[in-house]
């Protein structure tokens, strides 16, 4: 089993008590904040996510598509974004990192590339786009080091048409839910950042990726927050058995509890010979 993946809310923080322990919202999943000072990256049920958050909580956007708000984007201006966000993360140190924690893979050959969970590139939340945006340029590294210059497949519900408009522009391509889940193949690499956990229930369902990029396995063991995580726990457990894993650089909580797994490569293993057995 791979290695617990934590990251220090701040590194000089003291130990939370009682009055004092809280937890930390972001766009795309819930951290919590334990007694340590760790933050770790859990699931929320999707019945009951919207209920527990205050709508004085939320960010007001332009607009509002199934109860998520988002702001108004041109095609433009997501260009423009998307390359601020791109240059941020290049000269980050964690760029650099991933580039490095890449070269444990070795080759692994990429018949398709199956992203899942993004994010909208719209989201009313500033933290939610910046978030979205990084995790599509690291992808963007992760393709390169590989050399996966294979189709590559979007899916998330909270798409808007703009979102879908710049990623085509891209060369990806868009499906709807549930079919992506469809395109994971033994030689897919899957890319699924901060997911809700029947969405890696699902991943696990299929066969076996070469690649898997998300959250850390152990979590959901870690924190009893819904019945769904704790099957996906089991689920993802199994999917892993044989895998490498290394944890995922970070900047900011982007990319926080993320590991890579990859299958590992069965080496031709000569049967050693016994002694009385070698002939003279």
């Amino acid at each position: 089993m791979p290695h617990t993946n934590r990251k220090k809310k701040n590194a000089g923080a003291m130990p939370l008590n009682a009055e004092n322990k809280k937890t930390v919202v972001h766009t795309k999943r819930k951290e919590v904040l334990d007694e340590e000072g760790w933050v770790h990256v859990v699931d929320t049920p999707r019945t009951t996510r919207r209920s527990t958050i205050s709508k004085a909580a939320l960010h007001s956007g332009d607009f509002e598509i199934n109860g998520v708000q988002y702001v108004n984007r041109t095609l433009e201006e997501m260009r423009v974004e998307l390359a601020y966000w791109r240059k941020a993360w290049e000269i980050d140190e964690a760029c650099a990192g991933l580039k490095t924690a890449l070269e444990k893979l070795g080759e692994q050959k990429i018949g398709k590339v199956v992203v899942l969970g993004l994010g909208s590139l719209q989201n009313a939340r500033r933290e939610g786009r910046r978030a979205s945006y990084t995790q599509l340029v690291a992808l963007e590294i992760v393709m390169a080091v590989l050399g996966a210059r294979v189709s590559t497949v979007f899916q998330d519900p909270q798409f808007t048409d703009t979102d879908k408009l710049l990623l085509k522009e891209l060369g990806y391509e868009i499906v709807e839910d549930p079919e992506a889940f469809q395109h994971i193949v033994e030689s897919s690499l899957v890319y699924a950042i901060h997911c809700y956990a029947d969405v890696y229930k699902e991943v696990s369902e299929q066969k076996t990726p070469a690649v898997f990029i998300g959250t850390d396995v152990e979590n959901f063991g870690r924190f009893n927050l819904s019945e769904t995580a704790e099957v996906t726990a089991k689920a993802l457990e199994e999917m892993v058995k044989g895998y490498e894993s290394v944890d995922f650089p970070q900047i900011r909580h982007d990319f926080s509890d993320t590991k890579i797994y990859w299958r590992k490569k069965l080496e031709e293993v000569k049967p050693e010979v016994k002694p009385e057995e070698v002939k003279p």
